[in-house]
């Protein structure tokens, strides 16, 4: 792995959406931001999966991905591959968001009941809200309006690897805002904004 090019990334990207997620005024809101980097990193996530198992082996979808319908219509995708890069290997969006609390001796937010609820939500009105968080967007929205702009940031990264430079954009947040909002708060922003937005059909 290539530090230079995942920093280079990480780097470009912060700046880009600390320019596109500004008010009118030249405010920042920072819950927002930190919902839209993580909706960013849980979709890069499944991205991820998408280039490096549907496209680059030829694994059909429905191989790679469990597609489930909603009674409302939409189709939310789920495969233990994106989880692992949230949260199941060494370097899991989860690692890199765990370095900056553990370097600040900051607490951990409850990882499980975080996934348990981007499951539990799916399909409902729930979906696409990080919970006890104001936002300009739902998660979704999001991903809708940054990821074309982000991924031609990232795309530079190996294969399967975009989320890792997003990741250190997240991180690059955390220490950003960690005077207005606690770091287990922001952690847990994070997170439940990628572990719903892994989940997006788009």
């Amino acid at each position: 792995m290539n530090a230079t090019v995942y920093k280079k990334c990480a780097d470009e990207l912060f700046a880009r959406l600390l320019t596109g997620l500004k008010g009118f005024d030249g405010s920042l809101h920072p819950q927002s931001f930190l919902c839209c980097i993580g909706a960013l990193c849980g979709y890069a996530c499944q991205q991820d999966v998408i280039n490096e198992y549907v496209k680059g082996k030829g694994l059909a979808p429905g191989s790679v991905f469990d597609i489930i319908p909603s009674k409302s219509g939409e189709k939310y995708l789920f495969s233990e591959l994106v989880d692992n890069k949230l949260a199941g290997d060494d370097h899991s969006l989860w690692t890199y968001v765990s370095a900056v609390l553990v370097k600040a001796q900051a607490k951990s937010p409850d990882i499980e009941n975080i996934f348990e609820y981007a499951v539990k939500s799916c399909g409902s009105e729930d979906f696409g809200k990080v919970r006890n968080c104001e936002t300009g967007e739902t998660i979704t929205d999001y991903v809708k309006l940054m990821w074309r702009a982000a991924e031609g940031i990232i795309d530079e990264c190996p294969v399967g690897t975009m989320y890792a430079a997003v990741a250190m954009a997240a991180q690059k947040a955390m220490n950003a805002f960690r005077s207005v909002i606690p770091l287990t708060e922001q952690a847990r922003i994070i997170m439940e904004s990628a572990a719903q937005a892994a989940k997006i059909k788009i």
